[in-house]
């Protein structure tokens, strides 16, 4: 499914680790098959989690009993990789060694709750949404860190793209090299609707050049600019693609266009989409619903 997705020396270490004590399916990753697996002993008590070695060298790791299953589980899989990665005692180690331990033991999390390799097995819906919704329910994690990780596998595979210089693609149709052209600098036209009754344009019109879409992870649409009108006429001979749910954002009242997501749904093969502004309109009602709550 990705064909440029590059796994960093950690995900290759989770890999391995699974592959060897034959860890095959999310179903496997649970407490109790890879305590048994790589022979940790488990202990429950209403204390923080924490992972230490006993005076017999048993490693072992102390799980929260007031914690969720699925915290524990997590809890766990953090506790693990100090356990296989990590030596030295936090308590008397100085805080930058802390600090690094800790990022490693995060990142540990996100690999071994969802490995690539079982990732790249899934069927996974075209719909963004509906595939953080897919990967979450398959791994048993909660939604925002599978958003996290789909996240960082789009933008992983969308560098591999770059870094092949992929310029061309296949057709779907023929089998043949097609030829990509692009604009000379990116731009936003606005089409307005003569029918519609909607305040302003009903889509906007962006069509990438060549380094914007090759270079940029986002690109900022401005909200109180006035685009070039784009006509009817105009717009029927150009070859243009929807943006879809996930593809625009708001954060903080800023509007962005997720190009690394184009990339991965088309490769480098489209540079121009439409964007429907009573889309837009619904996220940035979101974005200032959440601003106003968590002010």
């Amino acid at each position: 499914m990705f064909n440029h997705y590059k796994k960093t020396q950690l995900e290759q270490f989770v890999e391995q680790l699974y592959i060897e004590h034959h860890i095959a399916s999310p179903e496997q990753i649970t407490i109790q098959v890879l305590a048994q697996a790589l022979n940790i002993y488990v202990q429950y008590s209403p204390i923080g989690s924490r992972a230490y070695e006993s005076d017999s060298g048993m490693r072992c790791i102390l799980l929260d009993s007031r914690l969720p299953p699925m915290k524990q589980r997590l809890d766990f899989l953090h506790e693990l990789c100090h356990v296989l990665r990590h030596a030295g005692n936090q308590l008397i180690m100085p805080d930058f060694f802390i600090k690094a331990q800790e990022i490693d033991a995060e990142k540990f999390v996100l690999y071994a709750s969802m490995p690539y390799f079982m990732i790249n097995l899934q069927q996974l819906p075209e719909d963004y949404n509906m595939t953080i919704q897919q990967l979450s329910g398959t791994f048993g994690v909660p939604r925002e860190m599978a958003k996290a990780r789909f996240d960082q596998i789009l933008r992983r595979e969308y560098e591999g793209e770059l870094r092949i210089g992929l310029f061309t693609h296949k057709s779907s149709s023929t089998g043949n090299q097609q030829h990509i052209e692009f604009s000379d600098k990116t731009e936003i036209f606005a089409y307005y609707d003569p029918h519609s009754t909607f305040e302003g344009p009903d889509q906007l019109i962006v069509s990438l050049d060549y380094e914007t879409l090759t270079t940029q992870y986002e690109l900022l649409i401005p909200r109180d600019e006035r685009f070039q009108e784009i006509e009817w006429e105009a717009l029927k001979d150009l070859a243009v693609e929807p943006t879809i749910s996930g593809d625009i954002i708001c954060f903080d009242g800023q509007l962005t266009l997720q190009i690394h997501r184009l990339v991965f749904r088309y490769g480098f093969s489209k540079s121009t989409f439409v964007v429907h502004m009573r889309d837009v309109e619904q996220i940035i009602e979101t974005d200032q619903r959440l601003t106003r709550r968590f002010n």
